[in-house]
């Protein structure tokens, strides 16, 4: 498991969230990779290349190149999920079992 906090940017009036290189590429995840994101009771977001319930939302890990993804979530949903944090904090759980990776998302500020 690995965690780290980083900086919600801003697009166009709206929060973003942005992570890319090696910290995706360390999890497992390359240009290409559908995600599917929900979005839990208790303020996190889960984005999982497994699909845990039909009302998930699709992403799709975009990049330059094969060693450079880029995973950019931003719009009113995330202006909400954001709140007044000014950071987010990811959590990287990888099951071994069925071969997922799981990305939890928490707003926070430090």
């Amino acid at each position: 498991m690995d965690t780290f906090t980083l900086k919600s940017g801003n697009n166009r009036g709206h929060r973003r969230v942005w992570i890319e290189g090696t910290r995706l590429l360390d999890a497992g995840l390359v240009k290409g990779t559908a995600l599917h994101r929900h979005m839990c009771s208790d303020g996190t977001m889960r984005l999982s290349t497994a699909r845990s319930h039909d009302t998930d939302k699709r992403h799709t890990v975009s990049g330059k190149g094969t060693d450079h993804p880029i995973l950019d979530l931003s719009g009113k949903w995330v202006t909400a999920f954001i709140g007044d944090h000014t950071h987010f904090t990811v959590e990287h759980l990888a099951d071994g079992g069925t071969l997922s990776v799981t990305l939890i998302i928490t707003p926070t500020t430090i």
